[in-house]
């Protein structure tokens, strides 16, 4: 049976709310295939394993001694027990799952650490975790996909600010550019008021986005993931209904109401719908997404993205625990990252061959499943033909690893190639998707 590392908690200011996300989907995932391990880190920063960490209620006087210090060593997927300054493995994770919000968490801190541990991870990864939460390069993203974001300035800590800097008419709003939970965020309605928002927001980051303030809007949330199959699923829209112009920490967590599915037009609902999944597929996402947008005057704009949302907001996808349960199973059951939780490695290779492997195979070249598409004007020779079976690039890596005295390995390729049939000269090649698997070793080979 598999280990699961669900971490939460984090030393972040969303410690609270990490927690109530950690020990929910620590409980939910199937047990019956799974073994879920919770892995708490306090504000400190260290790591906590134990069967406390599965009831919420202990958490509000949580018993420090009752659970067991770990760390993780780079290059092992092992997870050690720390006593009297010594480590001990005790297991090994296959896979993780993230449920810090806020920074050192969700913002690709732990997505860097799984990947140099070689542990799969059923969340974003560095690159898409880091980009959603810094609010300035979100929006330099979604400029270059050409997806309508609000107006907004960047203000750094200790920069001069005066009246000038504000480009567009008060009120605004003024919020932390890597923060969450609408921690940290005012409304100003006019430049003294701005002074203040600024210093109550510099208190959570280095830097701060001012945007206007938007009236007669509708915010809407939409959350995406990609299951087993490599396909992605987008959920209905749902509409948050907060008490104040802005959701506040406790209109989001404790007091708020939603609308779900959202009362709105079918024709904001499936762009809405199609942006997500375009965001989602664009940033190479992992795991539930949640992207919050709004709507003002007939256009649909991108608020944020969170990589880490509450609750993995699962109640858009599901309307029960159950439900969800198989959502996680279907997240976790990825291919790609069921390979790397046994021990593989993932080959990059070419979408180009040899001719001369394939003869060493001794394939047909002129048989329907292998016959060539060889390039017009190839780089060399080692790329003169199209791929129409993984197989040589398999045993090209296998030789790679023997030639450098790497005895031992398994590897895996999960590639297109191209489908071999006759085709016009003005018209591209077809793709098929494939997977190929090579364990060697000394007493073990098999393609």
């Amino acid at each position: 049976m598999k280990n699961i590392a669900v971490f939460f908690g984090g030393q972040s200011i969303e410690h609270d709310v990490s927690v109530i996300t950690g020990v929910l989907t620590l409980n939910t995932i199937d047990k019956t295939k799974f073994n879920a391990i919770g892995v708490y880190i306090d504000s400190d920063g260290k790591f906590y394993i134990g069967k406390d960490l599965c009831d919420i209620d202990n958490f509000s006087k949580l018993n420090m001694k009752k659970l067991t210090q770990v760390t993780f060593v780079l290059g092992d997927n092992g997870l050690y027990k720390i006593k009297n300054k010594k480590t001990q493995k005790l297991l090994s994770i296959s896979a993780a799952i993230n449920c810090l919000h806020g920074e050192r968490g969700e913002d690709g801190c732990l997505s860097s650490l799984m990947k140099m541990c070689g542990i799969a991870l059923c969340s974003p990864d560095l690159l898409s975790a880091s980009i959603s939460m810094d609010k300035t390069i979100t929006k330099y993203i979604l400029k270059g996909l050409r997806i309508n974001c609000l107006p907004y300035i960047t203000v750094r800590k200790n920069q001069s600010v005066n009246e000038k800097i504000i480009k567009f008419s008060y009120p605004v709003i003024v919020k932390p550019a890597t923060g969450g939970s609408s921690i940290g965020i005012n409304v100003a309605n006019d430049f003294n008021q701005m002074k203040g928002a600024l210093a109550n927001a510099f208190q959570f980051g280095e830097y701060v986005i001012i945007e206007p303030l938007l009236s007669n809007f509708v915010e809407i949330n939409c959350a995406a993931y990609k299951n087993s199959k490599n396909e992605i699923i987008v959920s209905s829209c749902e509409r948050p209904v907060g008490r104040t112009e802005i959701l506040c920490f406790n209109d989001k967590y404790k007091d708020g109401k939603r609308e779900f599915p959202a009362n709105i037009e079918n024709k904001f609902s499936d762009k809405i719908q199609r942006i997500t999944k375009e965001i989602y597929e664009k940033l190479m996402f992992n795991g539930i997404v949640r992207i919050d947008f709004f709507i003002k005057n007939e256009k649909v704009y991108v608020n944020e993205i969170n990589s880490v949302p509450g609750s993995l907001a699962y109640y858009l996808f599901s309307d029960t625990l159950k439900g969800f349960s198989e959502i996680l199973t279907d997240i976790i059951e990825k291919l790609k990252d069921l390979l790397v939780g046994y021990g593989f490695n993932e080959m990059i290779n070419y979408s180009f061959v040899s001719e001369k492997e394939y003869d060493v195979f001794g394939l047909d070249k002129n048989a329907n499943e292998h016959k060539f598409i060889k390039l017009l004007n190839p780089l060399g020779e080692d790329l003169a033909v199209m791929r129409t079976s993984l197989l040589p690039s398999a045993v090209r890596s296998v030789c790679y690893n023997l030639n450098r005295k790497n005895n031992d390995g398994r590897l895996f390729e999960f590639a297109k190639v191209y489908n071999p049939k006759t085709l016009p000269l003005n018209e591209l090649p077809t793709e098929n998707q494939m997977l190929s698997m090579v364990v060697f070793g000394q007493n073990e080979d098999f393609f």
